[in-house]
């Protein structure tokens, strides 16, 4: 058992110095705040099924922007909702005077064919793709986007995405690995190796969208918009990639209600890291279930013999410090009310979840709506 014990602690040292490296690229990058007018026309497309109850929100959220209001373009893709999604879009758009279009496909195409059909009516350059269920806080959202562009002239920008507050175990386990994830994913961009990207917060520009043919190299796969399409752009010489560290920039969305409803997202989303091919990311991947693995096998171990229970007690609460460590970074920019209060037990029941995605990513099969 000292061997394994030793394994771990090897694993545990790799994992340290990775979040390090990271929460170090993640604090080097400045934040960014908006201080000019800058306005720019802007495209947002935003691809909707079955969200009659969120929708609204989500646009009434983008056109109360403090924003010229001209030179927003909003086009929504109902992709054959069963539902009054299109009357909700319609209800909030026919009196903003913004220039919108909504299109309903009669059968269901999915979000990378929605997109893709929806690109040859975007009449700007800059491109934003929304979510259906998010929403915003802040009323400079676009303007920070619109300022950042200008500065820095990215082929795309990654959003900061936070999860709502809300309350409960649920919710703050979900929050707190999307904090946590949000510190690796800006600080791999700082790095020039950003490794993941959300479709609810994301900005790229049409001449790059065509440069890599849309999502021609995986058009087959129902996920990746963001995830494969940012690989696509890293493969274009010279392409920049940007994260946007702007707390005016965050975009909301709303976290699953029940453990299996989690689960079952979590595997539609592990869909895209089975044919993603970047080494870091696959890497990451399974260092963090050997941790947590490592973890579980600890804390049991630590019971069952007691006699070494104290090596199992510095396994289990140093892998504890090290991400409570990278959440109390996370939650200086993504700032959940009450989510510190959770943070020792979702530490505990984290190791858990982390095993159970894995196994379910492997015997059971997408689920999409």
């Amino acid at each position: 058992m000292t061997v394994v014990f030793f394994i771990l602690f090897i694993l545990l040292s790799i994992y340290a110095l990775t979040l390090i490296w990271l929460a170090s690229g993640f604090i080097r990058t400045p934040l960014f705040q908006t201080e000019t007018d800058n306005v720019l026309p802007i495209t947002i497309i935003i691809c909707a099924r079955n969200e009659e109850k969120k929708i609204g929100r989500c646009l009434k959220t983008i056109v109360q922007q403090e924003y010229d209001i001209s030179k927003i373009q909003i086009i929504v893709i109902n992709d054959a909702s069963t539902d009054s999604t299109a009357f909700q879009a319609e209800a909030v758009l026919k009196n903003s005077n913004v220039t919108y279009k909504i299109i309903t496909n009669p059968q269901q195409k999915g979000k990378k064919q929605s997109i893709t059909y929806a690109m040859q009516f975007a009449a700007n350059e800059l491109i934003i793709l929304r979510d259906a269920d998010t929403f915003t806080y802040s009323f400079t959202w676009l303007q920070s986007i619109a300022e950042f562009y200008k500065k820095n002239s990215p082929d795309l920008i990654i959003g900061p995405v936070a999860i709502a507050d809300n309350s409960g175990p649920l919710w703050a386990l979900q929050a707190i690995e999307n904090n946590v994830l949000s510190v690796m994913n800006c600080g791999s961009a700082f790095y020039k190796k950003p490794f993941l990207a959300n479709g609810a917060n994301l900005i790229f520009t049409k001449t790059i969208f065509q440069k890599v043919k849309g999502y021609q190299n995986h058009i087959q796969i129902p996920s990746g918009d963001d995830v494969l399409f940012l690989e696509d752009v890293k493969k274009i010489p010279g392409s920049s990639i940007q994260y946007l560290k702007s707390i005016e920039s965050i975009v909301y969305t709303y976290p699953c209600l029940s453990f299996k409803s989690l689960i079952k997202q979590k595997v539609r989303w592990a869909g895209k890291f089975k044919v993603n091919h970047n080494k870091f990311n696959n890497l990451m991947a399974v260092l963090i279930l050997l941790i947590n693995l490592g973890w579980l096998l600890s804390l049991v171990y630590g019971f069952l013999v007691p006699q070494n229970g104290k090596l199992s007690l510095f396994f289990v609460v140093l892998k504890l410090l090290i991400d409570f460590l990278l959440l109390f970074l996370a939650s200086r920019f993504l700032k959940n009310k009450g989510l510190f209060w959770y943070a020792l037990p979702v530490g505990c029941i984290y190791p858990v979840y982390a095993c159970t995605v894995a196994i379910a990513t492997f015997f059971t099969k997408p689920n999409w709506k």
